[in-house]
């Protein structure tokens, strides 16, 4: 299963690669791979629906279907990096004593075994050092969402379209504060489980994201600002089922999680396998200057 995981995270990263350095324009394999398909069903579904406003709800059906797909993906993703949060936060008494050592060491050998230990103390425990994030998730949404972005770009149906009453073709302000809005909501929720410490390190990048998407929305047309909009309702809803599921996974985490080592175990174990090698390495170094001391005597002899 791991192989399978890496094979399909190095052909989607592949296939990002070759999307993305192409550009988002009407000619670029983006729109004639992903874009134009995405367009022509989007087009089929206004057509269904009908009236001045079916452009618009096709926009927000095909948004919420892919999110939908993906939604299952991204709700793994954040069990597995919570449920890594936790044991971060679980281990951390242990992560200070480690970086009180690198800070207090004398040499650079100290150092480096204060770092190997670090690293031994998310290896014996299982702790992923970038915090429980699939590759795979993250590779496979990017064409999805860039390709259904060059869609509402460039599809033909939405020139002179409106949805509300709001012009699709150019920018809307009540789309842009609705999707700004919408993420400084999910910034802040998501923010509520974090530590004191990282909170302090990561609210200013927490809440530049809802003012970028602010921004962008007001100078990119109205049905890009309502592609955020319903995308940022999807995103805040994967934050409340996270919010609502963190009790029950410190619950699971302080059942099943135990610390199978701690610092003090490791600085032993790097203490000891240390002078394990020091003795190999003395050894080595008397065998060598026995060798050549009888070399020499065998060459006095022949003299």
């Amino acid at each position: 299963m791991k192989q399978l995981k890496r094979v399909l995270t190095a052909a989607f990263v592949i296939l990002d690669i070759i999307l993305i350095t192409g550009g988002y324009d009407e000619h670029s394999k983006m729109y004639r791979w992903i874009g134009h398909p995405l367009a022509t069903g989007m087009t089929d579904i206004a057509h269904i629906i009908g009236g001045v406003n079916g452009i618009g709800w096709a926009i927000i059906i095909i948004t919420a279907i892919l999110r939908l797909i993906l939604l299952p993906f991204f709700l793994n993703q954040q069990v597995n990096t919570t449920i890594n949060q936790i044991k971060m936060q679980t281990l951390k008494p242990e992560i200070d004593k480690l970086q009180a050592l690198t800070r207090k060491a004398g040499t650079t050998q100290e150092q480096q075994q204060a770092s190997m230990a670090m690293m031994s103390l998310y290896r014996e425990n299982e702790v992923s050092v970038i915090g429980g994030i699939s590759f795979l998730t993250m590779a496979m949404q990017l064409p999805i969402f860039s390709g259904l972005y060059s869609a509402i770009l460039h599809a033909p149906a939405l020139k002179g379209a409106a949805f509300l009453g709001f012009n699709l073709g150019s920018p809307q302000i009540v789309f842009a504060i609705a999707a700004g809005i919408i993420y400084l909501i999910q910034a802040w929720l998501a923010m509520q489980h974090m530590p004191e410490e990282q909170k302090k390190t990561s609210a200013m990048m927490m809440f530049i994201s809802p003012v970028m998407i602010f921004v962008f929305a007001m100078i990119a047309s109205g049905a890009i600002g309502l592609y955020f909009v319903v995308g940022g309702l999807f995103a805040l809803i994967q934050t409340l089922i996270q919010h609502y599921q963190r009790p029950g996974l410190e619950k699971r985490v302080a059942r099943e999680f135990k610390i199978k080592k701690t610092a003090d175990d490791l600085m032993k174990e790097s203490v000891k396998a240390k002078a394990t090698t020091d003795d190999n390495d003395q050894k080595i170094q008397q065998s060598d200057e026995n060798q050549n001391k009888k070399q020499r005597n065998a060459g006095k002899q022949q003299r």
